[in-house]
């Protein structure tokens, strides 16, 4: 629920307040030791900070989210910060980086059979191309 609310006062641009509810709520999973929601509240930290503008710390969450979606074997969640990463990086011009987290989505996607495997073999290609022609 907690979660739930933060995205509320995020979408209102009250990024203090959404952040507010998504630490209470991080602190709570930790606690419990409920790795999968730690995993996705730390992703919402991390695009708040992206949508907040502070790139750095935004990165340091996504990354702690990748890691324990590899650790916990969390493919979607994977699927998901990777994107998120990907578009980071894309973002900051960094093309070559975004690609390679968008090949790894490719492979989720690959190996388990989800139904963006066009739309994402379509940026994917798209990175590459821009890549090419720099």
């Amino acid at each position: 629920s907690l979660n739930n609310i933060s995205w509320n006062y995020n979408e209102r641009g009250d990024y203090v307040t959404a952040l507010s509810y998504l630490e209470h709520s991080l602190a709570i999973f930790r606690e419990a030791g409920g790795k999968s929601e730690e995993n996705m509240i730390l992703n919402n930290i991390g695009m708040l900070y992206n949508a907040w503008g502070d790139y750095a710390t935004a990165f340091k969450y996504l990354e702690q989210s990748l890691v324990i979606s590899r650790e916990i074997g969390d493919i979607r969640q994977e699927k998901l910060t990777s994107w998120n990463i990907s578009q980071f990086y894309e973002d900051q011009g960094d093309l070559s980086k975004a690609e390679q987290y968008m090949a790894r989505i490719m492979e989720i996607n690959e190996a388990i059979g989800l139904p963006d495997l066009e739309k994402d073999r379509t940026v994917l290609d798209d990175l590459r191309t821009e890549i090419k022609e720099q």
